[in-house]
């Protein structure tokens, strides 16, 4: 919320279960680990928190964008967290060394959508990213070396999601109106 807080509802009664505070300006994404124990939070205030949902503490501050953080995801082993940002990149961390395991430059606009790649055969070792630069684009391997740019969208890329089945289709929405599915071959 823009009110810079983040709160977890009870979807059956309704209820607030948690209200987080800890951005100084409002909070744009949230995210869960897979087994819902952590939550990472996105803000305005170029800042990544990472949550310990059980104790509603704050455990590590995601300190290396210099403007707002926009887009946030775990992945699938859940020690690596990806934040995307309006300046112009993302970043992939890792919790258990408590630092950027990866800066991703690859945008010329800002970065509002990062997915891992949930499916087993990746192990969290694919990202894609999407920005208002139009472009959609995929990052593997240990160090997410880019490979492969999508273009196609005649406008900024608003929103994107990887098939959790394994067969790495992507499905983005853009700026012009259009829905896109993507199965890029990258010959890895």
């Amino acid at each position: 919320s823009f009110d810079q807080t983040w709160r977890l509802w009870d979807i059956e009664t309704g209820a607030c279960l948690v209200e987080q505070e800890g951005h100084s300006r409002g909070v744009y994404t949230v995210a869960f680990q897979c087994d819902g124990s952590l939550a990472v939070s996105g803000g305005l205030d170029g800042w990544g928190r990472v949550w310990d949902v059980r104790t509603g503490k704050s455990i590590f501050t995601l300190e290396g964008h210099i403007k707002s953080v926009l887009a946030v995801d775990f992945s699938p082993n859940g020690y690596m967290v990806a934040t995307g940002s309006e300046d112009n990149t993302a970043r992939v961390w890792d919790l258990r060394k408590k630092g950027t395991l990866a800066v991703l430059p690859g945008h010329t606009s800002l970065v509002c959508c990062v997915k891992f790649d949930t499916s087993s055969e990746s192990e969290g070792r694919m990202l894609m990213t999407a920005g208002y630069d139009n472009l959609v684009k995929l990052w593997c391997g240990r160090k997410f070396r880019l490979a492969k740019s999508l273009a196609g969208h005649e406008g900024k890329v608003m929103s994107g999601d990887v098939c959790p089945d394994g067969s790495l289709v992507l499905a983005t929405g853009g700026y012009d109106r259009t829905l896109k599915l993507w199965e890029p071959q990258l010959g890895l």
